[in-house]
């Protein structure tokens, strides 16, 4: 009995030594994993930064690239509105200055016109009137026909007033 009772404290302190061992393995091994983890965490994080900054460059490149064709063609349509505006001006300019010079030349024939008709005698506004209604409207009694009517085109044969200055030449 005293060998039995002997066994069964001896299998019950290698039970709890055993169950000792095992709680203080089992511990470290939680400690390693922590550690482990943690560096594959701190492991993981880097390469997910790496790979953020390697997607932000290549957005960003890829953005350049298909940007640039884009800058090009705006800053050439840019250019060519600055011509086109250049042109526009220097017509417009040039329109006043025809319209100014068409002026001055109707003031100078009617000046003359009426120098004209007080040499012979006529008196001025009736026969300036008359004379520069002459001049507008077609005489029935000459034998000259009176000029044809302009043929209005259908809207889609339409010419532009203005010339298309969009196209190069």
């Amino acid at each position: 009995m005293v060998y039995m009772g002997n066994l069964v404290r001896s299998a019950y302190e290698l039970k709890v030594q055993i169950t000792a061992d095992l709680d203080e393995r089992l511990v470290k091994i939680a400690e390693e994993n922590d550690k482990k983890s943690r560096w594959i965490k701190r492991d993981v994080l880097e390469e997910v930064e790496k790979m953020r900054v390697a997607i932000v460059a290549d957005h960003t490149r890829r953005f350049q690239e298909l940007a640039e064709p884009l800058v090009i063609r705006l800053e050439e349509l840019e250019v060519m509105l600055r011509n086109e505006r250049t042109e526009w001006v220097k017509a417009v300019e040039s329109d006043r200055q025809n319209i100014t010079a068409l002026d001055t030349r109707v003031r100078a024939l009617r000046r003359d016109l009426r120098r004209a008709m007080e040499k012979m005698g006529i008196e001025s506004s009736l026969a300036l009137d008359e004379a520069m209604s002459n001049l507008s409207a077609p005489n029935p009694a000459s034998n000259q026909p009176a000029p044809p009517a302009a043929e209005v085109p259908p809207a889609s044969e339409a010419q532009p007033v203005l010339p298309d200055l969009t196209q190069s030449r």
